[in-house]
């Protein structure tokens, strides 16, 4: 990409480490449409985002908006997820919406044969665990595995749950109905997938079939991130569902983390501009009185062209790094600025949204508080 270099940072790891669920529905979805009478020459339409790919509207039956395909119960639709390669895949964890209204979904992908793999699973909230499993876990969820039940289990307990490859190929993650009366999920929620161990999977892929009716209320309610192709932010969406769902455990009080937003404030086709906002509590403000941040671009490894993960700094003087200093403030977008609650940072970027989507490229976003230790949030950029 122009004028940058291929940089492996050991300093960029506290954001190469960071939870980096990559949304299922950030991949293209391509449709091919149907052709003039007569006609073999077929055209395909592209979707990127919830928002778009499953728009309520439109063809009625066995349909969503934009994706088609056959219903596993009368007066249903069917929302036919996106082809998610491996390439994308890198980083091992990722994430597909659940939305209200949702009576059964089936997910499953596929790894390398002859090769164990493990994964950890959850529903309204990423997974804790991190580490691999031990021989004694691996074959306990081995033997242990009732993915026909499990997408009811994972709405109702809102717990971990590991699903690991039996080395034939297929990885089934999800399956099953929410309940035997053809009930439907009352609210809209991101199911987290993070991989513990084993080779990249080659891709995944799997169906959502919903209450047209009640997805149609749910998809109403839903509040969608900024971003160009908008998706459901993390937060749950309400709807009107009829399942029985077991609300999460609420009674314990957690401190209140720091949260960034994202946005786009550059025109259509000019270079990327970003708007990230950072809010805190007056508590963590009035304890640290400065603040440097730190934006980074990341390309993943795709191939020759790049054959490992790339980082690289953007400066506030509109330059990107290509040296790490020993001081790290050297490379931070703002070095010891005032802090504040709320805080904006606006990085342009050089290249336009278009540009940067065709190598996979990702921004993340960090900072580090007078007396605090270094804080990755991670992703920001495409939401």
């Amino acid at each position: 990409m122009r004028y940058l270099a291929v940089l492996l940072l050991a300093a960029a790891a506290p954001l190469a480490q960071a939870a980096n669920f990559v949304s299922l529905h950030q991949s293209a979805l391509k449709i091919a449409l149907p052709p003039p009478a007569g006609s073999y020459s077929y055209k395909f339409d592209t979707r990127i985002g919830f928002k778009q790919q499953y728009a309520p509207q439109g063809v009625t039956g066995c349909a969503i908006g934009y994706a088609t395909g056959g219903c596993a119960f009368p007066g249903g639709g069917s929302l036919a997820l996106p082809e998610f390669t491996g390439y994308q895949l890198q980083y091992k964890e990722f994430k597909v919406f659940i939305p209200a209204g949702t009576r059964s979904f089936m997910f499953s992908g596929y790894a390398p044969q002859r090769t164990q793999s493990a994964f950890v699973l959850r529903y309204g909230s990423a997974p804790v665990r991190e580490a691999a499993l031990s021989g004694a876990e691996y074959q306990n969820a081995q033997t242990g595995e009732r993915i026909d039940s499990s997408f009811a289990r994972l709405v109702n307990e809102r717990a971990e749950q590991f699903v690991v490859h039996d080395g034939g190929g297929t990885v089934r993650f999800v399956g099953g109905q929410l309940d035997a009366n053809r009930g439907s999920t009352k609210e809209g929620n991101w199911l987290y997938v993070r991989q513990l161990s084993g080779s990249p999977l080659y891709d995944v892929q799997g169906a959502i079939d919903v209450d047209m009716a009640q997805y149609a209320a749910g998809y109403a309610k839903i509040v969608w991130t900024t971003s160009t192709y908008p998706d459901p932010v993390d937060a749950p969406s309400t709807g009107g569902g009829t399942g029985t769902v077991t609300p999460p455990d609420s009674a314990t009080t957690l401190p209140v983390p720091a949260t960034v937003s994202t946005s786009v404030v550059s025109a259509a086709g000019q270079p990327l501009r970003l708007e990230i906002s950072l809010a805190q509590a007056a508590s963590d403000v009035a304890a640290n009185p400065r603040i440097s941040t730190w934006v980074a671009a990341l390309i993943p490894a795709s191939g020759t062209s790049f054959p490992a993960d790339t980082w690289f700094f953007r400066l506030a003087n509109g330059t990107w790094a290509s040296q790490v200093p020993a001081d790290l403030e050297g490379i931070a977008f703002a070095s010891q600025v005032a802090n504040a609650a709320s805080l904006k940072f606006t990085p342009a970027l050089d290249f336009t949204e278009a540009e940067l989507r065709a190598f996979n490229v990702q921004v993340h976003f960090g900072y580090k508080t007078s007396t605090g230790s270094f804080v990755s949030k991670g992703k920001v950029w495409p939401q």
